[in-house]
């Protein structure tokens, strides 16, 4: 089980609750419970100053994103089955995906999985807009899935891509900083098979990567992925946009 910051974000925002009923487990989520909005808030208050992606604090608009993304998303990511949505609650029922939280330690196969599929959604004019690591769970037949939408939209835009990428990076570089420090062959493993997962599912991925070396995103770049993995994303960016 990971113990990081992420772990630490995720649980003090939670806003999902588990239902068993004759053995099989559901998830619940309700997308006005105060920790959920706490978190929106914070976070779109502070993309006021990045000005980067249009997020949504209001409950309503984040649930029918994430019902939107869930049902008519056909390419990429693996997606929990929605049962129930109830819009004068705010809220919806869903199945349970079993399997592990994605993150730094995952096999080098996921990593390049996620990233692909990712691309694919970017292609297909998706974008997350939250793709941080831990809404992403692997099974152990190998699929990938994504449990967390409530951002998603479907509008083409390379600054959109490009912030998905930056923070599905930098998420998953704090998840595994420690490790990473004593071992930076496997961090350098791992970036390869997210820029190769990538390139092979988007095929616009060079506008992203382009995109991510502009002086804007270099500088959240430097200010999201902590150091030195930050300077190791760029160079890694640069070597496949020449």
């Amino acid at each position: 089980m990971r113990s990081s910051v992420i772990d630490f974000l995720d649980e003090a925002s939670k806003q999902v609750r588990y239902l068993i009923v004759n053995g099989r487990v559901y998830v619940v989520k309700k997308y006005a419970s105060e920790p959920g909005l706490i978190k929106w808030f914070l976070i779109s208050a502070s993309n006021l100053a990045i000005g980067k992606y249009p997020f949504k604090l209001d409950p309503f608009e984040r649930l029918k994103r994430e019902v939107y993304f869930m049902r008519y998303s056909k390419r990429g990511f693996s997606k929990p089955e929605i049962l129930v949505v109830d819009y004068s609650n705010i809220m919806l029922t869903r199945e349970f995906v079993k399997g592990d939280v994605y993150g730094y330690s995952a096999p080098g196969s996921v990593h390049y999985e996620v990233a692909r599929h990712l691309g694919v959604c970017h292609e297909d004019g998706w974008v997350l807009g939250d793709s941080k690591i831990s809404n992403f769970i692997y099974s152990a037949e190998g699929r990938v899935y994504i449990v967390d939408a409530e951002q998603a939209i479907r509008e083409y835009s390379s600054d959109y891509s490009a912030w998905d990428l930056l923070v599905y990076v930098s998420t998953l570089t704090i998840d595994g900083y420690v490790k990473a420090l004593y071992s930076r062959d496997v961090y350098d493993s791992i970036l390869e098979n997210i820029i190769t997962g990538y390139l092979q599912g988007n095929t616009n991925s060079k506008d992203v990567f382009k995109t991510l070396l502009t002086r804007e995103f270099k500088a959240l770049i430097y200010f999201f992925i902590p150091f030195p993995f930050n300077y190791t994303f760029v160079k890694k960016i640069e070597k496949y946009v020449k």
